[in-house]
């Protein structure tokens, strides 16, 4: 197994638009730019401090969260754990991308986890290129 450059911690609640679209365009993400690249951390095994899963992310060399909407919830439940991201972003409030509401979860199109997906990548790429 080969430690990611950079780690994602995504939303992805499923819940409402914007939290799915979330885990939907970061496994996109990891489609185009490969698994040496970016990886998908376990936000919830994190939390749950899995000796695995913390002592994983301590060796990545960036961390990214991707939060859905304002409430921020992935950022600031890592936050709680003393974990800072490296690079931030927010569907909502950076992309402008409304969120429904709840039990909006599959209201969204492909062109959008595309179109989120290119922002992100090109964010890791940029984080990536700063950081040699």
């Amino acid at each position: 197994m080969k430690i990611p450059k950079v780690g994602l911690f995504v939303c992805f609640s499923g819940a409402s638009n914007t939290g799915t679209l979330t885990g939907m365009a970061a496994l996109e993400v990891v489609r185009r730019l490969g698994n040496e690249t970016v990886g998908i951390c376990s936000l919830p095994a994190v939390l749950n401090r899995v000796a695995r899963q913390s002592g994983l992310v301590k060796q990545i060399e960036k961390l990214m969260v991707i939060d859905g909407c304002h409430n921020a919830c992935a950022r600031q439940l890592l936050a709680e754990k003393g974990i800072k991201p490296d690079l931030y972003l927010n569907l909502e409030t950076d992309l402008n991308i409304t969120k429904i509401g709840p039990f909006s979860s599959l209201t969204f199109n492909n062109d959008e986890v595309n179109q989120i997906a290119q922002v992100i990548a090109e964010k890791i790429k940029l984080l990536i290129r700063a950081g040699n």
